[in-house]
């Protein structure tokens, strides 16, 4: 399977300008069975403006769609929604049959008042696309480990994210960390630039291993996209042969 992670600078609160800058860059992707967008693509992490984004999320939706039957390929990305009185950071995942599915961010991030603004969804998703398992999170998620918990469902962890240039760090060790202990590969896709409120993303997008090697990696500040094949083959003969998760602790996320 061969994954495109898509690392971006975004326009504050734009739209329509995003979407085509998308359209652009997607345009020039070639061969690729999935093509990861960072959070909020469409529009920046924004919290106080998020009224003037929600009113777009049919054309997103569309665009998203259109992107999946145009490039042959799965297309993940989150977006505000806004549904039954409620704001959700919500991620979707387009298929090229025209199917949508959606994940809504579970861990809302407090110190930059998610809580006050959105509602946290409550259900993982977990879906397969061309025989690889697939489980998509949202930025913050990843550094609650009960919540990425592999019990053997998944091979491939998702996360979009605009995870700031201050917390550079944390974003390349976690996505390390998340991939090792889950024996599973891990995409990790940031935004670069500077938002409406002052904070800056260095991206550092990449995929890693489930040995937790660097596969692929955008130059951090480029707005660039990479490409990279993960081997399911392999990744079934390394649990074969060194069976971690078998030895996992026996509790649950509702423990």
């Amino acid at each position: 399977m061969n994954v495109a992670i898509v690392q971006a600078h975004l326009e504050w609160e734009n739209v329509p300008v995003n979407l085509k800058l998308f359209n652009k860059r997607i345009a020039a992707i070639e061969g690729a069975n999935v093509i990861v967008l960072p959070e909020m693509f469409a529009s920046g992490f924004t919290m106080k403006g998020k009224e003037r984004v929600t009113p777009f999320y049919e054309a997103i939706y569309q665009c998203m769609q259109e992107w999946a039957r145009e490039k042959d390929a799965l297309i993940m990305g989150s977006t505000a929604y806004f549904e039954d009185e409620h704001y959700y950071n919500r991620l979707l995942a387009a298929f090229p049959d025209g199917k949508i599915l959606h994940y809504d961010k579970k861990h809302l991030f407090t110190m930059g008042e998610e809580k006050e603004h959105f509602t946290a969804g409550n259900e993982l998703l977990v879906f397969d696309y061309q025989g690889v398992r697939i489980a998509p999170f949202i930025c913050y998620d990843l550094r609650f480990p009960v919540w990425s918990r592999n019990t053997g469902a998944y091979d491939l962890a998702v996360y979009v994210a605009n995870w700031p240039e201050a917390r550079r760090q944390p974003w390349q060790i976690l996505l390390m960390a998340r991939a090792i202990e889950n024996q599973c590969y891990v995409v990790g896709v940031n935004r670069v630039g500077e938002d409406g409120v002052g904070l800056n993303y260095s991206g550092d997008s990449a995929v890693i291993s489930p040995k937790g090697e660097v596969l692929a990696a955008c130059e951090p500040f480029a707005d660039e996209v990479k490409q990279v094949n993960i081997d399911l083959k392999a990744l079934r003969e390394f649990r074969r042969k060194f069976p971690v998760l078998e030895d996992r602790d026996e509790f649950t996320i509702e423990d």
